[in-house]
């Protein structure tokens, strides 16, 4: 076809591109919307020989009917070629169907209500027969017209907006009533006004003793006992046990600063892993360790003191009662260290902590193994020595009670399916303990275990268990048997501490109300036999605070005593270099913490700088578009107040000072007031401005003497200021206004009325020298709503008295 051009290779990089496409020869330029029509073209398309197109009779297709062209079309480019920046600013691109559409923002475009294109849709009464085939076909034909309308020529009359219809009611409503001068607000009570109200209720075991005590009561022939009198009495022994308790022990009792988890024996804590205190049994776990992710608002208990707070649990996997008990998954209990340390147990949910199950899966012989602390065998599963060729076994709850080196670490493990993190436990006997690693006794799920003792602290009567001896390398037959001698008295005392744990009851903790306390709560009754039932109440209250171990029977206690018992104490000083060096690590980490939080915040400040800047500037470029005619009499006010120096004219004139200068100036007039009605739009032409300018300087040189500083100042302001508004005038006629809308004038209006009124403009270019050096001296017509005076109008010095207009 001699093309200039491989086909194959244009059609290739054709691909990468987005249609429309448009045929690369210079005589053709024919544009495709798909790319399977661009490349039948270049294949089989004669360039050197175009074929003049044929009208084609089409076929008549069902639906949309051809779309007629418009005016719109006519001014659509043929390609996506880019408007210049003038054409930017006049014209408006429009992408319909496919097809660029350049619309002039100087045309007028009518709008088509869908009564009127109903109307035009409508076939004349004249034709016959032809009707529109469906509702779809002619909706479409309705949209079609409708947007032909919009670029069509103004051919009939232009169709105006509905307008909004409305009528009043005769009916009077009510009023409404007024607003409160101030709203309701919860305060919370005073413990005074706590301490005088009932807060106790009765429940169901209190409902049947006060009903067995009331039956007896009746047979004696007394009157029984009302239950307000008895909620009355529960409440006031209560709230003495809470003031007795409150008044001698000190808060700071309540906090166990030695406190250790009963888990891990590990008394340090996080702020992510805090160590929770049980209401109920004062049980310390860590959250972490006993899987609470979430502190709980109020009252916290573990879940024995939840679940069975009346009677005491046997673990399944150890003989020894007390310490951090779960549920597991037969309904059974077991210490969550116990399920910590035997392997074949495990966690239902591992973030809970609970069930535990898989206890069916420890082996026969894990069951059959002595504990060779507590001398057991049967109740329970043992776990065993990790040294190699020891088969020492022992309860979980056993070592830790007799301070056997246990140690739970991380491990990271590279494999071939990538890294793996798993847990590595390490337990041994009390022989093959690791050197410097021996802790002293501990209690068994207590709060204070003893072993917040450092690693390598050996007891009073404990001998170094290495020789020093040059001559030995090893231990010594007599050393060994002192070691082993000692740790059999170590086992032994710790065998006698289990046992004693076994076999002792809880203590409950229950605060004692002195007597006269008592017979002040008693001569308050005026029921008969009142001595005798308070005797037997008060045992009662004894019994079910003991029930629920010593945790006060008022919620608000509860919540106090907690809060009492949470206040983070003191930490001590640092005793060691170390701890120095520590502390100083975490000022200097928190001072670059700090640090880097001031240049985030400084960033933040420099964009919100940018932004502000940036919203001001896109504010300028729209007053700038919408009103121009304002931006421009803004300018030349501000021109015009820095040419008052003394700041004279700047605010009105306070008639307190000069009570007569109403009578001398009709219509005062300052740059403050000329501001108020620049903003609220009231200037429409440049002259309405000038004349109020020139109200200024005419009611000064009227109401001043001319010896003062005021008519000096007015006469300087006159000449400096004419000359600032003869340049504003000009600027405002080069650029050409519409003062109806405040925006620019047409192009072509503007040329219109540069050639129309050419000679009038030479008149006034001659005679406008002189209208501006001599402003107008009478006041202006155009009625202005906002009244001011100018600035003081006499000068109070020490010599006389002159007078000014601002």
């Amino acid at each position: 076809m001699g093309l200039d051009f491989d086909v194959k290779t244009f059609c290739h990089n054709l691909r990468a591109t987005k249609p429309p496409y448009e045929c690369p020869v210079e005589t053709c330029r024919k544009v495709y919307k798909s790319y399977s029509g661009i490349e039948y073209h270049l294949y089989h398309y004669d360039h050197d020989n175009p074929t003049p197109a044929q009208a084609v009779p089409q076929k008549k297709r069902k639906g949309r009917p051809p779309r007629a062209p418009n005016r719109s079309e006519r001014s659509h480019s043929p390609g996506r070629e880019t408007m210049t920046y003038a054409q930017a600013q006049r014209m408006v691109e429009l992408d319909i169907q496919g097809r660029i559409h350049r619309i002039s923002i100087f045309e007028n475009i009518d709008v088509v209500s869908e009564e009127d294109s109903d109307a035009d849709d409508a076939p004349p009464s004249g034709t016959g027969g032809a009707t529109p085939k469906s509702g779809k076909h002619k909706s479409k034909e309705k949209k079609k017209d409708s947007s032909s309308h919009h670029h069509s020529a103004q051919s009939g009359p232009a169709v105006k907006l509905p307008e909004a219809v409305f009528r009043e009611l005769d009916q009077e409503r009510p009023e409404a009533p007024l607003r409160p001068s101030s709203y309701y607000r919860y305060i919370d009570k005073s413990v005074e006004e706590l301490d005088e109200e009932v807060e106790y209720d009765i429940d169901e075991e209190d409902y049947i003793w006060l009903g067995i005590m009331n039956d007896k009561r009746r047979r004696d022939g007394v009157t029984p006992i009302p239950q307000e009198v008895f909620e009355y009495l529960m409440d006031r022994l209560e709230k003495e046990s809470y003031f007795e308790s409150h008044n001698k022990a000190d808060p700071s009792t309540l906090i166990d600063e030695d406190a250790v988890c009963c888990i891990c024996n590990d008394g340090e804590c996080q702020n992510s892993n805090v160590i929770l205190f049980c209401d109920m049994c004062n049980l310390a776990v860590h959250q972490e360790c006993y899987g609470v992710p979430y502190i709980p608002e109020g009252q916290w208990l573990c879940r024995r003191c939840l679940q069975s707070p009346s009677r005491a649990v046997d673990c399944a996997l150890c003989p020894n009662k007390g310490g951090a008990f779960k549920q597991t998954d037969d309904a059974r209990w077991a210490h969550v260290v116990c399920a910590l340390w035997i392997p074949e147990v495990c966690f239902a949910n591992t973030v809970f902590l609970e069930p535990i199950d898989s206890i069916e899966h420890i082996p026969p012989a894990r069951w059959k193994l002595t504990c060779y602390i507590c001398k057991q065998r049967g109740s329970g599963a043992c776990i065993q020595c990790h040294k190699a060729n020891c088969y020492t076994a022992f309860h979980v709850t056993c070592a830790q009670q007799a301070g056997l080196y246990m140690k739970m670490e991380p491990v990271r493990e590279t494999g071939a399916n990538g890294t793996s993190f798993s847990v590595r436990k390490t337990a041994y006997c009390d022989i093959h303990t690791p050197p410097g690693s021996a802790r002293p006794l501990a209690g068994v799920g207590g709060a204070s275990m003893g072993s917040s003792h450092s690693e390598g602290e050996l007891e009073e009567d404990d001998e170094p268990s290495i020789g020093h001896d040059d001559d030995s390398k090893g231990w010594s037959s007599e050393r060994a048997k002192r070691a082993k001698a000692k740790s059999r008295l170590k086992m032994k005392r710790a065998r006698k501490i289990l046992a004693e744990r076994r076999a002792a009851a809880p203590v409950v903790s229950v605060p004692c109300i002195p007597p006269h306390r008592l017979s002040k709560i008693t001569s308050n009754l005026t029921v008969p036999r009142k001595g005798q039932f308070m005797q037997r109440l008060h045992s009662y209250w004894t019994l079910k605070r003991q029930s629920r171990n010593g945790v006060p029977l008022l919620r608000r206690l509860q919540t106090h005593l907690q809060s009492q018992r949470h206040i983070d104490p003191l930490p001590p000083p640092p005793s060691k270099p170390s701890d120095l060096k520590e502390q100083l690590k975490a000022w200097q980490r928190l001072r670059h913490d700090l640090e880097r939080a001031r240049l985030l915040v400084e960033l933040i400040r420099k964009r919100e700088k940018l932004k502000r800047e940036t919203i001001k500037v896109q504010q300028l470029a729209l007053e700038m578009q919408l009103t121009p005619f304002l931006v421009l009499l803004r300018s030349t006010l501000e021109q015009l107040q820095e040419r008052d120096i003394n700041n004279f004219f700047t605010e009105p004139v306070p008639l307190a000072e000069v009570p007569d200068y109403l009578d001398h100036i009709d219509t005062p007039m300052d740059f403050q007031t000329m501001w108020n009605l620049l903003e609220s739009h009231r200037y429409l032409t440049f002259e309405a401005f000038e004349a109020d300018f020139g109200l200024i300087v005419n009611n000064c040189l009227k109401y001043n003497a001319k010896d003062t500083v005021f008519y000096r100042a007015a006469l300087r302001l006159r000449e400096m200021g004419g000359a600032v508004i003869r340049t504003a005038r000009r600027h405002a006629e080069r650029i050409g206004f519409d003062y109806e809308t405040g925006m620019h004038l047409h192009r072509e209006k503007l040329a219109h009325q540069r050639d129309g009124g050419s000679g009038l403009g030479g008149r006034e270019s001659v005679g406008g020298g002189d209208r501006g050096s001599s402003l107008p001296h009478h006041p202006c017509s155009s009625g202005h709503l906002d009244e001011g005076g100018e600035s003081s109008s006499q000068e109070i010095g020490g010599k006389g008295v002159s007078r000014k207009d601002v």
